[in-house]
This record gives structure tokens, sequence and C-alpha cells, in this order.
């Protein structure tokens, strides 16, 4: 008598089955990993704020004071403004902050006389060469440097594309590295608003135009004042070329600020009838500051990180405040002198 063979195997029920165990897996899996890696990334990103705000130390302890955010900016072809500022013309404080970020030999190449772009906001004649063109410092524009740069913002290491194809506008840059991480300016980024020239107002940031604030000028405390936050850029004045940058200096390039025309009311939004926006207060994260084209500022404070952005204050500690913080308290923060009561943040 003939023995049947028998074959082991899956039904093709059992099959699925297991198929469908492995993708709830994956599915609960993968979040996790996810997270984990945002975490890590997270982490990374306090460590380089941690080493902007040890620099920002060093750079005081050397000459009394902290950089400004921008000097000299919009103003490259004026004689007599560069004159009083040795010189320099349209540069950021983190080209100031290059040696203390391990970058000497960055900031050696660095000429400090030459423009970070070719437009004229004055109408005055451009200089005569070589220093009438962006193109004398693109060594340097060009360089990536990791220390400014969120990882969980990868777009921030590409290069810009002309803008209406300049060279470089005032505003946009053409093969110019971003940074993600900006100066805490206050209500103040326009270039004819110097830091100086605004000490009796108490909305006055850290960091500011042709200069900044010593320890002592931070009588809000050095633990209740943002010097410096993470910000993605925007698109308002021309496209998506539109800041921050790290080494080409304009007004808009470094700056990062809360609040807009309105200065006194929480949350209220003023029209202007001359160009039909509307200009509000503008809190971490803020997806829309109230343009009639839509576009964005690059001045508002945000990240890639879920739910809030990453800061160092002027005592170099970092803190991750939430994208829901009261408008309040972070404006409070801003400030370096207004003698209010910040509260929990």
């Amino acid at each position: 008598m003939l023995r049947r063979r028998r074959y082991f195997g899956f039904t093709l029920v059992e099959l699925l089955v297991v198929i469908a165990i492995i993708g709830i897996l994956v599915a609960l899996l993968l979040p996790a990993i996810q997270a984990a890696r945002e975490a890590a990334r997270r982490t990374e990103c306090v460590n380089k704020l941690k080493q902007i705000g040890v620099a920002l130390h060093n750079y005081s302890d050397t000459h009394k004071v902290f950089p400004p955010a921008l000097l000299a900016c919009g103003r490259y072809n004026s004689t007599a403004y560069h004159a009083a500022r040795g010189g320099v013309k349209n540069t950021t404080g983190w080209a100031m902050l290059l040696p203390y970020l391990e970058q000497s030999t960055l900031y050696q190449q660095y000429e400090f006389g030459a423009p970070s772009s070719v437009s004229s906001p004055y109408g005055i004649p451009n200089p005569p060469a070589p220093f009438n063109t962006d193109l004398v410092n693109d060594g340097v524009y060009n360089a990536y440097l990791s220390a400014l740069v969120c990882p969980s913002f990868p777009d921030a290491r590409q290069t810009s594309t002309a803008d209406a194809g300049n060279p470089a506008s005032f505003y946009s840059r053409r093969n110019a590295y971003r940074t993600t991480y900006v100066f805490s300016t206050g209500v103040f980024t326009d270039y004819n608003s110097a830091w100086d020239a605004n000490g009796a107002d108490i909305r006055r940031g850290a960091f500011g135009n042709d200069g900044a604030a010593n320890f002592a000028a931070v009588t809000d405390g050095t633990a209740n004042s943002i010097a410096v936050g993470e910000a993605w850029g925007g698109s308002f004045k021309t496209d998506g070329n539109y800041g921050p940058w790290g080494m080409t200096g304009t007004h808009t390039c470094c700056h990062g600020r809360v609040v807009s025309l309105s200065t006194t009311a929480v949350d209220s939004l003023q029209t202007n009838p001359a160009d039909g926006n509307f200009y509000g207060n503008w809190n971490i994260n803020s997806p829309w500051q109230g343009r009639a084209d839509g576009k964005t500022y690059a001045w508002v404070f945000g990240s890639k990180h879920p739910g809030g952005a990453q800061f160092v204050f002027v005592d170099a500690s970092t803190h991750f405040l939430s994208d829901s913080i009261d408008y309040l308290t972070l404006l409070r923060l801003c400030y370096i002198h207004d003698y209010e009561p910040v509260g929990q943040f």
C-alpha cells in the first residue's frame, strides 16, 4: 500500500495574517523610529545653540559687548557712513562670531570692505571695483557652516537661485547658504533703526543694526532674555530666497522678532491702507502674518521641530518654547529692559 506524502506549508489565509501582523508592527514602530530621530536632531540643535551662547560670551569677554545682528546694512556705498565703522560693508553678527565658532580660517578669508549685495537702497552710485560686486566674498558665502543650521531643516543647506535675474538683490542672495538661527532684535529690523538710537524704547532686543547690548544693558535678567532663536525664513519682498542668511548682510537676513506695527494690543490686527496688508503680532511658527499676497516674513521665530522652537538666552541657557506660548510672555522674553515680569515659559 502506497503512503501519501504529507506537504507542509502556509495556507493563503495564514500568509495574509502574517503579512497583516508585520504591517501592524511596522506601523507601530515607524512613528517611534521617527520620533527617536527627531529627538536626536533636537538634541543636536540644542548643542549648537549652546555653542552659539558660549561664542557670544567669549565675544563679549573680548569686546565688552555682543556683536550687532548686522553692521553697515543697506549703506554699503556711503563713504562717510562706513568710515565711522571701520570700512565694514554689509556684514552679519555671524561673520563676526566666526573666530569664536572655530572658524578662524574662514574669518580671515572674509573681506569686510566688500558689499554683500549689489542693490543701492539710498540711490548712491556703486563704489569702484572690486568693491562694486557681491562676488568678492563668494567663497565665504558658499561655505556651509553646520554650527548655524538646525539638523531638522535640511533645506537650509541649499544655496539660493538668483532673484528676478539679478546676481543678488537687497533681500535675496545668490549662492549663499542659509542659517536657521536669528538674533533677537525686539521690534526693530529696518536698516534705518540703529540699536543705539532706540535706547529709550523698552521694545529693544539684545541685538540690532550697528549695535548690541552688553551684559549691563540686560536689566530684565540674562536668564529672562532671548539672545538667539530658530527661524525657517519667508517669502515676502521677493521669493523663496528671502533670508535668513548666514554671512550676507541685509536688514532681513538674521533678525528675529515677534511684533509688527501693533505694539500695545495683544493679537490685534491693523490694516495698512497703502498696501492692503494686515499687520499683527507674530507668535512662534505663525503660518501667516497678514500679508494680502499670502507671503510670509523671514523674521518670525519658528522651526521644523513639532510644537515650537528652540532658543538660547543671554545667559547661554537653552529653552524649547511652545508655539502656544502666551504672546505677552514671548514678547517680554525678547525685550531686555521693559521691567515687566516674564511669567512661566
